[in-house]
């Protein structure tokens, strides 16, 4: 419906005591049929225009009508019928302009909702993390907007700028992965919607804990097989430590209730020790020099605990 509808279709009333002059019955006519060509399907900015104009031209009938009939107010009884359909056409024009404004109001919130859904599937990622995490960013963007097409650039500027930020968040994790393999990076999907820089230094934090981790297996690791060598070269020390078993005296070489030797008793203590003790050291003075010759750190650590163990057990062997 045009606004100029009731600019063509005047509303006329002339009254004297009595009606003289009323084209009401004409006017009502025609403002029926204009409200039946009401738009009510609101798509375009045109259209929201057009109905925008169509609630103040409506506005102005109704306001036109009720001025007429205050005007003929001081015709007294003979105006009640025009009075009565006055405010019927006045009543008749009420309704529709409600309805049309809250039709409006409707219209552009679902319209806007509309366009946050098509924005949301143009993002490319993950479409059960879209309206969580980018949906209140959307919304922002067109908050203002009176038009539907500032809203659709809004919106198309606020969907670029998030796929160029996961574009780059992708390429950290798929830099990251072809480095370190994908066991750290499970969760890519939620990993890539945080940012580039949120995603490099989660990345840098899990591959410090991983390294860490690593490292401290492989220290327990040769810390157990330390141990077990040095239980192992105890063991050996105490072996060689005991006195060495005298071979039986063959049948028949030594007379019956004689001693092949001079029964003297086992030596003293002291002098043993010294022996083996001297035995010991001279056993240990190439694996000493072997030690030294060697330029690898890590097998530097090695032969130190192994050194640092073997003195040990030479202190408490010697206690």
């Amino acid at each position: 419906m045009s606004n100029q509808v009731f600019e063509l279709i005047p509303l006329a009333i002339e009254t004297r005591g009595e009606v003289i002059a009323s084209n009401v019955d004409e006017f009502r006519e025609l403002v029926r049929g204009a409200l039946s060509n009401i738009n009510r399907e609101l798509k375009s900015d045109e259209e929201f225009g057009q109905a925008e104009l169509d609630v103040k031209a409506l506005k102005g009938a109704e306001d036109a009508v009720r001025s007429a009939k205050e005007k003929a107010l001081a015709d007294a009884e003979q105006l009640q019928a025009l009075f009565a359909a006055l405010d019927e056409t006045a009543e008749e024009i009420r309704a529709p302009r409600l309805e049309l404004e809250k039709l409006i109001a409707k219209r552009k919130e679902e319209v806007k909702t509309e366009l946050i859904t098509e924005a949301l599937g143009r993002l490319v990622c993950a479409p059960r993390l879209r309206a969580g995490t980018f949906g209140r960013s959307l919304t922002e963007a067109i908050k203002g907007k009176r038009t539907l097409d500032s809203m659709r650039k809004a919106l198309d500027v606020m969907v670029a700028t998030h796929n160029a930020m996961i574009e780059k968040s992708r390429v950290a994790i798929d830099t990251f992965t072809w480095e370190h393999g994908k066991e750290l990076v499970m969760d890519a999907e939620d990993l890539e919607i945080k940012g580039p820089d949120n995603v490099n230094g989660e990345l840098r934090r899990r591959l410090e804990l991983f390294r860490a981790e690593e490292e401290k297996k492989r220290l327990q690791a040769e810390a157990e097989k330390a141990k077990a060598e040095v239980a192992g070269m105890k063991q050996e020390a105490a072996e060689a430590a005991k006195p060495p078993v005298p071979a039986p005296p063959k049948i028949g070489s030594i007379p019956v209730g004689k001693s092949a030797l001079p029964d003297t008793g086992p030596p003293p203590v002291a002098d043993e020790w010294a022996r083996f003790r001297a035995s010991c050291l001279e056993a240990f003075r190439p694996l000493r020099a072997a030690r030294e010759a060697l330029q690898n750190p890590e097998n530097v650590v090695k032969a130190q605990r192994f050194a640092d163990a073997m003195n040990a057990a030479w202190k408490e062997a010697n206690a």
